[in-house]
């Protein structure tokens, strides 16, 4: 079973010290389109339905995922596979999910301010229609990075790590493809921001580290 540390969102606020860097998280506040109420999250795999809040995992035991590849919302063919190197934020939205409204304009802007650190967006759009995701992503401003289509949400549900229905979800990979944070629920821009420059510097110092012999 991987483990990660856990923020509780049960107040819907959280503190939180990150792992290498001594990092301060703070104010989370999430929703999802999910039934569920927000709830604290134990073992980081699989999550419940109910389940609302922030894992971060710890280098030594960060899970991977599947490799997705598919066709994106402008016609293109995209893998994961051809982003390894980069530190990947994928997040899953949908045009009729309401918390999306929310999130997906905060995300075009950290988006946008992480791409220098060699950060890159990519969306999973889920059961949603070609016009209605096209418009949506076009008002929220995140048609600046490509978005995977999940017609029958099979993608989504092959990550493990998030709910099938429990939207916006939001994974950010390090270089290596791994999980190094978990975000179920709207984010909170300047805080996943953070977290987001955390990982890439990580992985940059890393890959800068002299070998010892």
């Amino acid at each position: 079973m991987v483990r990660g540390t856990v923020l509780d969102m049960s107040s819907r606020r959280a503190r939180a010290v990150w792992p290498l860097i001594a990092l301060t998280v703070a104010a989370l506040s999430l929703s999802a389109c999910s039934s569920g109420d927000a709830g604290v999250l134990v073992h980081s795999t699989p999550p419940s339905s109910e389940t609302v809040g922030v894992t971060v995992f710890p280098v030594g035991q960060r899970p991977s995922i599947p490799t997705l590849h598919g066709t994106t919302l402008t016609g293109t063919s995209l893998s994961l596979a051809d982003l390894r190197g980069q530190v990947v934020v994928l997040n899953a939205w949908a045009s009729w999910c309401d918390p999306c409204r929310e999130e997906s304009p905060l995300l075009a802007d950290v988006a946008r301010r992480t791409k220098p650190s060699g950060v890159r967006f990519v969306g999973i759009d889920e059961q949603d229609t070609a016009a209605g995701a096209l418009a949506f992503s076009a008002k929220a401003g995140t048609n600046g990075y490509e978005h995977l289509v999940d017609s029958d949400g099979l993608m989504l549900a092959s990550l493990r790590l998030v709910p099938r229905s429990g939207i916006p979800s939001t994974l950010v990979l390090d270089r290596e493809g791994r999980v190094a944070v978990r975000v179920i629920g709207v984010v909170d821009a300047a805080t996943f921001e953070s977290m987001v420059e955390s990982v890439a510097h990580e992985s940059l110092a890393m890959s800068a580290s002299p070998a010892t012999s």
